[in-house]
């Protein structure tokens, strides 16, 4: 199979990087790169020799199998709309799908029209602590859920230590960036640990001296169909990064806490807290992801996260908009 990475930033010289890496096993014949920065090409070609460098579009996709989106977000589809002329592909967004759920129900549609899969880059399913959370879960441990809280904070400012963060595109309401989006892996992760949500209310806004204009901060509380209530709060503002999953049981309390590699609960009969320390190496999160992601493009078993449920969690994007620009509770989902 031959594999075309679109944007070369950080995130896509990652994945040119592990997809090189591990083109062997994967079965990749051949990976491509495309940017129309030169700098940005000339670093993919600098470090890493083995990829194909491309500034046109029709000649970076003409003849490939599968196709890597990392655009900035507002460039998802349309781009997607482009490079569809030039031939059918499997398809990896990393996420969000895009930075409005307008188009994304076409594109998916499209998609399995065309018998191609579409996968989306919410990695943190292949956490090691989220899957410790959840076989916590599953053993019943905590008994029946009935609350849960998330929380994913950076200062924007540290983010790309490398690059003035006023030209680092999450600083661009018009180029898909801002906390919403952005984190929305916790949004996602809610809805793989707790399944669907059926209402929403929210607040999305710019609330710091930061010089941007997308939003800072986010907030929701989300109504599981489960019963489950959840709150998650999603934030460019922490000196500190902090990122945890805290869940409320009848019988216990568990915290997954993605900053410190651990997870600790206690118990109604047990109050001490059980902590684990739990092994993580990023690579390998991403390894996995690819390895999974090229089996199922390739006809084999794999796990994604399929592009409905990065559509449904584009719907929970919306309605938080929605119920901060209405000032009221969202319904889900949005389209019957």
């Amino acid at each position: 199979m031959k594999v075309t990475v679109i944007g070369c930033g950080s995130i896509g010289r990652r994945h040119l990087t592990g997809l090189t890496q591990l083109s062997k096993e994967l079965g990749i014949d051949e990976v491509r790169g495309l940017d129309t920065n030169p700098e940005r090409r000339d670093r993919v070609r600098k470090d890493i020799p083995s990829a194909l460098v491309f500034d046109s579009l029709e000649s970076a996709v003409t003849g490939v199998d599968v196709i890597f989106m990392c655009a900035p977000t507002s460039l998802h589809i349309p781009i997607y709309k482009e490079f569809s002329q030039f031939g059918d592909y499997h398809l990896f967004f990393e996420k969000p799908l895009s930075h409005t759920i307008e188009g994304c129900e076409q594109m998916l549609f499209d998609q399995k029209r065309k018998g191609k899969h579409t996968a989306v880059g919410y990695m943190l399913h292949h956490h090691p602590v989220l899957l410790k959370l959840k076989s916590l879960l599953e053993s019943k441990k905590l008994g029946r859920v009935l609350s849960v809280r998330a929380e994913s904070g950076f200062y924007l400012p540290l983010w790309h230590p490398w690059e003035d963060y006023r030209d680092f595109y999450m600083s661009w309401k018009t180029g898909g960036g801002g906390a919403l989006l952005d984190l929305s892996h916790d949004i996602n992760y809610l809805q793989w640990l707790f399944g669907d949500v059926n209402e929403v209310s929210g607040y999305v806004g710019t609330i710091s001296d930061l010089e941007i204009s997308s939003d800072d901060l986010a907030l929701g509380i989300l109504n599981f169909s489960s019963g489950v209530m959840g709150q998650v709060q999603l934030d460019l503002l922490q000196f500190e990064e902090s990122r945890y999953c805290k869940v409320i049981g009848t019988e216990g309390v568990a915290v997954a806490d993605i900053i410190k590699n651990t997870l600790r609960y206690n118990t109604k009969d047990n109050h001490e807290w059980v902590e684990e320390k739990i092994e993580v190496d990023f690579d390998k999160i991403y390894h996995i992801q690819y390895k999974n992601v090229m089996n199922v493009f390739s006809g084999n078993d794999g796990y994604i996260v399929p592009g409905d449920a990065a559509y449904a969690t584009m719907e929970v994007i919306e309605a938080i908009r929605r119920s901060q620009s209405y000032s009221t509770k969202v319904k889900l989902p949005l389209y019957d």
